[in-house]
């Protein structure tokens, strides 16, 4: 007896083809069907775990600019202190984690309202926005927006 799904050809020996007979219809559409199947579900996996990483830095790079930005404001003598180089201070933080500067957004309140005696308690607040990854300048699509707070007492080693 025959099965439909057999050659007909004993076991180790291997078909011939002969030239008029056709190929089966569905001969080489597995490796088809897997390789688009597979670039279908691996490509969006792929761009979610580049996302959540770059949020994930995003966490990393807002925590380490509130506490720079709160350790220049410790050590800052009172006379020299200048919003703009806390700020700067701050985006070399961001910078390191990937980010721009125009990302992070820094603010800073003090007990004195200057900070400028010593012993006034600073408290910074940082806010970072993480956009999508590869997304066209022209389109702004943000996935998350971190905050961090550091409170330090300024000019306590100066």
């Amino acid at each position: 007896m025959q099965w439909p799904w057999t050659s007909g050809v004993p076991l180790g020996q291997k078909a011939r083809k002969t030239a008029g007979e056709p190929d089966h219809p569905d001969r080489g559409s597995a490796i088809v069907e897997f390789v688009a199947l597979g670039l279908l579900l691996l490509i969006p996996v792929i761009y979610l775990v580049v996302t959540v990483s770059r949020v994930q830095a995003g966490s990393f790079a807002v925590v380490a600019a509130s506490e720079q930005a709160g350790q220049a404001i410790s050590v800052m003598e009172a006379d020299n202190f200048n919003q703009a180089a806390i700020h700067e201070i701050a985006a070399v933080a961001a910078l390191d984690h990937g980010f721009d500067a125009q990302d992070l957004a820094l603010e800073v309140s003090c007990s004195d309202g200057s900070c400028t005696s010593p012993g006034a308690v600073a408290t910074v607040h940082a806010r970072l926005t993480v956009g999508l990854p590869a997304v066209p300048g022209f389109v702004t699509a943000n996935v998350a927006t971190l905050n961090s707070d550091v409170t330090v007492v300024s000019g306590r080693y100066s």
